[in-house]
Formats: structure tokens, sequence, C-alpha cells
């Protein structure tokens, strides 16, 4: 082969190469950013280095990864389950607390977050708002007595929830909600139950009494009826035989008689008179 055309073919192959190597090193690259996510672009170099004020929009984003990193942050509902802790009351009674925490991100705040903590979300989470949960449950325990917790759960919760939202809102994470599984000293969920059984018997026992009442006015309300039923029908029996004895009149009974008489006097003794002369 001649020299010309091998030296041809190395150039050829030199470029070949070169570009090769330049495709697999060259900085620019894409990232595409999930729907339900947001992405900040971080510059790495030059005098305006760090998160710039623009969130970048779902989507393919190109970017020089020499020059510059992107973040994402989801922004739908993040659901947390922290391990439980202890918060003392006024009344120096201990209760286990096992939070579970529902938020999102306000997207409008993610170059804010990123400033503020330089972590991913996960590390937030379990650092920043765990200290937050718990400093809202010591806060609010410190104001009410151990009975009151039990008694008014929902007040209780609501000034836990009111903190809650303030301090989140103010890091740019936004409160959903908050589920609390309080679990009171064995010695108050003793009494607690010692109660429960007691009031259950008192309502049991006022039951039973409003029923044997009940019982009581419906055999009485009997009884006054059957009697009432005997005394209207012993009036009437008595007006009855009032009402006859005042129509029984001589005549009446002078019919009566010879309606059932056969026509035969006495054959001895002295004839009766059976007729009265109903004329004098």
């Amino acid at each position: 082969m001649e020299p010309s055309k091998l030296k041809r073919i190395f150039q050829i192959a030199a470029v070949v190469i070169v570009v090769f190597l330049v495709w697999l090193i060259q900085p620019i690259t894409y990232e595409n950013i999930d729907a339900g996510n947001v992405g900040i672009k971080i510059n790495l170099y030059g005098t305006d280095r760090g998160v710039d004020n623009i969130t970048i929009v779902t989507g393919r984003v190109w970017y020089n990864t020499w020059t510059t990193k992107i973040v994402e942050f989801p922004t739908y509902t993040q659901n947390v389950d922290y391990d439980p802790f202890v918060i003392t009351t006024k009344d120096a009674a201990e209760f286990q607390v096992d939070p579970k925490l529902n938020y999102h991100v306000n997207a409008n705040l993610v170059p804010q977050i990123y400033r503020q903590y330089r972590k991913p979300l996960n590390e937030i989470e379990q650092q920043f708002m765990r200290n937050t949960i718990y400093d809202a449950y010591r806060i609010v325990a410190n104001s009410f007595t151990s009975d009151s917790v039990m008694s008014n759960r929902e007040k209780f919760e609501d000034k836990i929830q009111s903190i809650l939202t303030k301090n989140l809102a103010k890091d740019g994470f936004i409160y959903d909600q908050l589920t609390s599984a309080i679990t009171p000293p064995a010695s108050l969920r003793q009494m607690i139950d010692e109660k429960n059984a007691s009031i259950q018997a008192r309502l049991k026992a006022e039951n039973e009494a409003k029923q044997a009442i009940a019982e009581a006015q419906v055999l009485k309300a009997k009884a006054e009826g059957e009697a009432t039923a005997l005394l209207v029908k012993a009036r009437a029996e008595s007006e009855a035989n009032r009402l006859r004895q005042q129509s029984l009149t001589p005549l009446l009974i002078q019919s009566r008689f010879i309606e059932k008489w056969d026509g035969k006097l006495p054959t001895y003794g002295t004839t009766p008179q059976l007729f009265k002369d109903i004329t004098k």
C-alpha cells in the first residue's frame, strides 16, 4: 500500500478516535425531571455560582455537567413514619408518641430549601423535621397534665398541628396531616381502664333501673286499664238493672203473666184474683 494512502487511513482513524473520545467526555447532557418534581440548577463555577433563583419546571433540561448540577425535589405528598419518642407532661407523666407526618414541598421555595440545608430530602426529614416535631410535642405537653392530655386529646393535637404548620411553612414545607399514636403510662392506663369500667357499670345499672321502671309502668297501665274496664262494665250493668226496674210496671207484669199462663185455674181452694182492675 502506498505511504500516502496509509497515512490517510491513519488520519481518518485518528479523527474517529478523537471524535469518539470527545463524545465520551463532553459535558453536555440532559435531565428528565418527572411530573411531581421540580429541579434546581446549581452553578458550580463563576461569579454567580450557587443556586439560581429560577425553579426549573418538569420536563427535559439540558445542562453542562462540568459547570452545572441539577437536583430534584419531589413536590407530591410525602409520608414519614418516625421512630417513637417520649414526652413529659406538666405533672411529670411520660407519654410515648409514635408520629406519622404527611407533608409536601413548596415548589416556589425549593432553592431556599437547598441553600439552607444542602442535603437530600430524606436527611432533612430525619433531622430538621424530626426535631421540629419533637419540639412541638414537648412544648405542648409541658402545658398539659396527664389527665388533660387524655381528656382533651383533640385540643392537644390541634396545638401541635398549629406549631408544626407555622414552623414547617417558613422553611418551605407545607403541613398536610399528623397522626399521633399516644400511649399513656401504665399506671394512668390502669386508672383509665378502671374509670371506664366504673362508667360502664353505672350506665348498665342506670339502664336496668330505667328498664325496671318502664316495665312497672307497663304493668301499672295494664292494671289501670283492666280496673277501668271492670268499672265501666259494672256501671253499665248497674244502669241496665235500674232501667229494667223502672220498666217493670203492673201492666207489664200482668202482660208477662198472660204470656206465660196456660189458661187453667186452680181446682181446689180459693180462686186467686189474677188480674187487678186497672181502671180503678
